[in-house]
């Protein structure tokens, strides 16, 4: 036969059994008691902890990590360890040497250094006294005659001014950027014979004057206001060097504009000849000797 087993009573959590209640209570009827085994100390053998290893403060993230005690670092006290924690997290303190006061000692001013170079340019001019005061001086008219308020009869008397100033020296002046302006003006608002007495005197330099940067725009006011016969003349001087000035970057907005804008059928076939090359040029020439006989 099986034996059943007795069910056993349930307790709760916070319910303990009889047994365990008792475990640790002395038994007066027996005068015996549980006792549990004590760790025996040995005496001749002291408990210490080794010098060269030992807890540092708890860095964030690595908790309870031995770290190796430098033996130089072994008569610190704990102030110093915390202040060795907390120097990275310090930001350092900018401090300027010598070498930086000197450097900026030594940068000069913007104000000073802009006065010493108008002064330099001024002393320049000085000592360049051959269209100084010429150029000083038809500056002076082109401020009044460039304005539109300015009357006719006032214009009139002022360009022969002009005119009286910068007769015979119109190409010594006319690269530089602020006369350039006066030779401009003088071609725009001249009449025939001023305009001749100017295109006389820059005859041969068409092509020079093409490739500055300023003097360029003289030969555009040419070729805005110019008479037919000035006009073929400049393009006629580009001849021969129709290729060089299209690859320069200032003389090539000049040749599109007398092509596009002021050149006739027989002067756009004379400036497109020389891309065709060495060989057509040969058999035009062989041509017009043919024709000739």
């Amino acid at each position: 036969m099986m034996e059943v087993k007795a069910k056993k009573k349930f307790t709760g959590k916070g319910t303990r059994t009889s047994q365990e209640k008792n475990r640790f209570l002395k038994n007066n009827d027996s005068g015996s008691s549980k006792t549990f085994p004590r760790k025996v100390v040995k005496e001749s053998r002291p408990k210490t902890t080794p010098k060269n290893f030992e807890k540092s403060a708890t860095k964030p993230g690595k908790k309870g990590v031995k770290q190796f005690k430098n033996k130089q670092q072994g008569d610190k006290t704990a102030k110093n360890k915390f202040q060795q924690a907390n120097k990275f997290n310090k930001k350092r303190k900018f401090q300027p040497d010598s070498k930086s006061d000197e450097s900026a000692a030594k940068k000069p001013k913007w104000d000073d250094f802009k006065k010493k170079k108008k002064e330099l340019k001024q002393s320049r001019q000085l000592n360049d006294r051959t269209n100084y005061d010429i150029v000083v001086r038809a500056k002076q008219i082109w401020e009044i005659l460039r304005r539109k308020d300015c009357d006719k009869e006032k214009r009139v008397k002022l360009m022969s001014d002009l005119q009286k100033l910068i007769e015979g020296k119109i190409k010594t002046i006319a690269f530089a950027h602020d006369s350039t302006r006066v030779i401009q003006c003088y071609i725009q608002y001249g009449n025939e014979e001023q305009r001749k007495q100017a295109f006389e005197e820059l005859r041969d330099d068409f092509v020079e004057l093409s490739k500055a940067k300023y003097s360029r725009n003289i030969v555009k006011k040419f070729l805005m206001y110019g008479s037919k016969p000035q006009i073929a003349e400049i393009i006629k001087s580009f001849k021969g060097h129709v290729r060089k000035m299209l690859r320069h970057a200032e003389a090539s907005a000049i040749v599109e504009y007398a092509y596009n804008d002021k050149a006739i059928l027989e002067q756009r076939n004379m400036l497109t000849e020389e891309l065709y090359g060495n060989t057509f040029q040969l058999y035009k020439q062989i041509t017009q000797l043919w024709t000739k006989y």
